[in-house]
């Protein structure tokens, strides 16, 4: 037993370590330059697209698991994870550095050797597995830009390479060979690192943010959620930049012969001329991850003009029953007809009276009033009249295809797990798809009696949460449950099934639990 264990550490310890973690260093070098061009538009970096193709594959309650687990997290847990995989891959490529240099004796032909393999072996190979097309042909940045980023990665990782085991391997002939104690060392510490970091990362995301405020007026003064705490939920791990100068909207498809193309500048001269009428609507959007309670929800006042007019404009056919969203990210998703005709559904340029931000869809996206935030297209491009159903990004993965904002009561103050002492004001808000809100009610004794709230009138009362308070006095110390749920504007209450946002968006009467002291 002993001759076999010692002859295993004699294996690890003759494993060309050395190159191993020259080529992770520098595949990092070659990762940054690759992220900084990718940032500027000019490329792709190798770890997002593994990523997209992960996130476009695995099924949607898998997840929905890890976005309930994770909230936004567990897209910065896909990062990490393939970015490690990726710089795992770079370490094995540097393994064969000796051999390439016994063939081909010239430092420049290595570094060549090396540029070209790693721009060719991705761009014809790892590019098409992962879904990105020959050369990213089937990316944003196109052929062009893709095999550009690729080859200068590919030149930075040899270059690093070459830096590290000629000229610094020269410096130090020995290299790094570990004892068995150092393994275990090396192994150890690095094993308490990702175990310290899951922790913090563990501790900052595990659990999703509930909708909360500081006092009854900081609740009156967010009843329009402000631009900057609005919420952002996207697919990406870079947002698209989207020029309004150069962005153009086309609308084909089954439409009058020929598409109709707007830029920015045009779009705007319809709106001012009035041939697109200007419509502002307030109307509240949440994401079909969020949960009961949860903070992935606001309000805010749009404008824009009506997706109706603009397919009329167009001259939208009548064997059009469905219509196709196409945005900047490759995101795709469609509604019926019916729903695109609405009134109340936007082609959105303005948001709080201001011009539609980036990070919001800027410079124009989709509002689908009523329906969960994944049909309300951001950075849109194109839209498409087409004959349905059609299947979007989110909906080939298993969610939802309809959509509905379910009816809902959240318990916005005090916060859950608060102390409190003596009356209270109870607030928050209550949304529903169903003809707006026509009661709330609160119970603080497990449902025995069932207490009805009061009703601001809202901004708008079919397509805005409406904010509702009760006063409440506890009747002793101890710690109370407070519930809460709504009517529909038809009187029919919320459903009181528990369910989780996967597929249809999550169900569930909303609870805090407050602690009364003397």
């Amino acid at each position: 037993m002993a001759s076999r264990s010692g002859g295993f550490w004699a294996a690890v310890r003759r494993l060309p370590w050395n190159r191993f973690f020259a080529g992770i260093v520098a595949g990092a070098a070659s990762l940054v330059v690759t992220l900084i061009m990718r940032a500027l538009g000019l490329g792709l970096f190798l770890p997002e697209v593994a990523l997209d193709f992960v996130i476009t594959r695995i099924p949607g309650s898998v997840e929905s698991f890890f976005i309930g687990a994770l909230g936004e997290g567990a897209k910065g847990l896909g990062f990490v994870s393939a970015l490690v995989g990726v710089l795992a891959a770079f370490g094995v490529g540097a393994v064969f550095f000796r051999r390439i240099e016994a063939v081909v004796p010239r430092r420049w032909a290595v570094i060549a050797v090396y540029t070209a393999g790693y721009a060719l072996l991705v761009l014809f190979l790892v590019f098409p597995l992962l879904g990105a097309g020959f050369v990213g042909s089937q990316t944003e940045a196109g052929p062009a830009l893709a095999g550009l980023s690729q080859f200068i990665g590919g030149w930075i990782y040899a270059a690093a390479l070459d830096y590290f085991l000629v000229e610094v391997a020269a410096r130090h002939p020995e290299g790094f060979n570990p004892s068995r104690r150092q393994f275990f060392l090396g192994t150890g510490v690095f094993a308490a690192g990702l175990a310290l970091a899951y922790a913090a990362f563990s501790e900052a995301v595990v659990q999703p943010a509930r909708l909360a405020f500081a006092s009854l007026q900081d609740l009156l003064d967010q009843e329009v959620t402000p631009t900057d705490r609005f919420y952002v939920v996207t697919k990406n791990l870079i947002d698209p930049v989207v020029d309004a100068s150069t962005w153009t909207l086309t609308v084909d498809g089954l439409v009058a012969p020929g598409s109709l193309v707007l830029g920015y500048a045009a779009l705007q001269d319809r709106i001012q001329s009035g041939a697109l009428p200007a419509v502002d609507e307030y109307a509240t959007m949440e994401c079909v991850s969020n949960e009961v309670g949860g903070n992935l929800i606001g309000t805010a006042k749009w404008g824009g003009v009506r997706l109706g007019d603009l397919l009329q404009a167009a001259g939208i056919e009548a064997a059009a029953d469905w219509v196709e969203f196409t945005c900047a990210d490759g995101y795709t998703v469609a509604i019926p007809r019916a729903q695109a005709m609405d009134p109340a559904t936007l082609l959105v340029v303005m948001m709080n009276d201001a011009p539609l931000e980036g990070r919001h869809g800027g410079p124009a996206r989709i509002l689908v009033p009523g329906k969960y935030g994944m049909f309300s297209a951001k950075w849109v491009t194109r839209i498409t009249a087409i004959q349905g159903p059609y299947l979007g990004f989110w909906q080939q993965k298993g969610w939802t295809n309809d959509g509905p904002i379910a009816t809902e009561a959240l318990i916005a103050l005090p916060a859950d797990g608060a102390v409190v002492t003596g009356a209270q004001t109870l607030g928050g808000f209550a949304l529903s798809a169903a003809d707006g809100i026509s009661k709330v009610e609160v119970t603080t004794d497990g449902g025995a009696t069932w207490n009805a709230a009061q009703l601001r009138a809202p901004k708008d009362p079919r397509l805005t949460w409406v904010i509702w308070t009760f006063a409440w006095t506890p009747p002793g110390v101890g710690v109370y449950r407070v519930v809460a749920r709504a009517y529909d504007g038809n009187g029919v209450v919320q459903s009181s099934a528990v369910a989780p946002p996967f597929p249809n968006g999550a169900s569930g009467y909303d609870g805090v639990t407050l602690y009364v002291s003397g």
